[in-house]
């Protein structure tokens, strides 16, 4: 996230899971990104304001470029199955495999 260096964990779950963010160091991020299983993901991000709600709209570079995605978090399980999305939203991929970092970190799964 530009020049701050954030691990980020995130438990198992598709609507809701758990996530845990740590600060790193610039080495401490370059340590680790030398260990990892398979591909970095590489993306931009956007903050996008939708009513009470931040879009995070991700842009993915390197071996995921061209895909393009945005996402919410909500405060509630009851809040996220009332959002209406925007009509430029695309397809709900939250329940699809294929759009979860564990899986795209081993190659792009849509080539």
């Amino acid at each position: 996230n530009n020049d701050d260096y954030i691990l980020t964990y995130k438990g198992s779950g598709k609507l809701a899971r758990e996530e845990i963010e740590a600060a790193l160091t610039k080495e401490a991020y370059e340590h680790l990104l030398a260990k990892i299983d398979g591909h970095a993901i590489t993306k931009r991000r956007y903050l996008i304001p939708i009513d009470k709600y931040l879009v995070e709209l991700d842009v993915f570079s390197g071996h995921m470029e061209g895909l393009v995605m945005a996402e919410v978090e909500f405060p509630s399980i009851e809040e996220a199955n009332a959002f209406v999305p925007p009509s430029w939203f695309g397809q709900e991929v939250t329940d699809d495999e294929r759009y979860h970092n564990s899986n795209m970190i081993m190659g792009n799964p849509f080539k």
